[in-house]
């Protein structure tokens, strides 16, 4: 894995470390989940803005899970993490 660095405005850094928090992770891996999932939809000729990237993780039609809204943290984090193994091997 290589090393990047970059630099956040204060208010977005806090922000980030906030989200991570609550979810029980580390910055590097909150920010490593978001631009996979950037790059992901930008290589499939996807819509790249903020607002489209979650209105089609959370709204993905035929997901046969109905519980998206009450446990939508769980469900990207067990997609991406699938994801990351394919990739890896």
């Amino acid at each position: 894995m290589s090393t990047t660095s970059l630099r956040l405005p204060a208010d977005l850094a806090a922000a980030v470390d906030r989200l991570a928090t609550e979810r029980g992770t580390t910055r590097s891996e909150l920010i490593r989940e978001a631009i996979e999932a950037y790059v992901v939809e930008a290589q499939a000729g996807g819509p790249t803005d903020r607002v489209a990237l979650a209105r089609r993780l959370v709204t993905y039609p035929g997901s046969g899970a109905g519980d998206l809204a009450a446990r939508s943290e769980e469900h990207l984090r067990s997609r991406f993490r699938a994801r990351a193994q394919r990739r890896s091997r």
